[in-house]
């Protein structure tokens, strides 16, 4: 051990005034502090989150193309759910989680909903979107942001390589992990999913 592995704080007696305090801060943390280190800990700092719903999966490659494929997992599959209601339960619980504004709603490539001016409208996007419901869409893509200046890019996908999940969540800046939590619980709650956050 090196001389300059651990420092060892000196008793009170000592040192001056400053160190003093010093030496008691170190020891007897306050309240403040205490806070503090518990928020940091509590955050995510960009936060992705795959979802893999489960259910019946079509393979749609070539029998041929499908023995070359399936050992790298690109072999593409179709998913036997509504794209349209996965999304309508996914802001549900970001209404759960506490976001309340919804950017931008696009279905199958093309923007059906942008109202980044609207500052409480998730409830009113889930009632838009009940139009699109039972149609055959093969892609959905939200953006929903947080009062704090998290953005959340969620991007469901019918049609994929099998190796990737069917549902990504990106959250663009910090957010608590409660939050965090509390929207994946609702998730799970309504849909039969695997989660995997990274």
């Amino acid at each position: 051990m090196g001389k300059d592995d651990f420092k060892i704080v000196n008793p009170p007696w000592v040192y001056g005034p400053s160190e003093v305090k010093e030496w008691i801060d170190a020891s007897y943390p306050s309240k403040k502090d205490k806070k503090k280190k518990g928020k940091e800990s509590e955050m995510f700092w960009n936060p992705h989150v795959s979802v893999d719903v489960k259910g019946d999966k079509k393979i749609l490659s070539h029998p041929l193309l499908r023995f070359f494929l399936k050992p790298f997992g690109l072999e593409r599959v179709e998913e036997g759910f509504d794209c349209v209601d996965v999304a309508q339960r996914f802001l549900r619980g970001f209404a759960k989680a506490g976001f309340k504004n919804v950017f931008e709603v696009k279905v199958d490539g093309e923007v059906v909903y942008s109202h980044p001016e609207k500052r409480y409208d998730v409830k009113q996007t889930i009632g838009f979107l009940e139009g699109f419901l039972g149609k055959n869409y093969v892609e959905v893509e939200l953006r929903v942001v947080f009062d704090e200046g998290c953005e959340a890019t969620i991007s469901i996908r019918k049609i994929h390589a099998r190796k990737n999940h069917a549902v990504k969540v990106f959250f663009d800046g910090r957010i608590e992990k409660e939050r965090v939590s509390r929207f994946l619980n609702y998730v799970k709650e309504h849909l039969d999913v695997e989660v995997e956050i990274w």
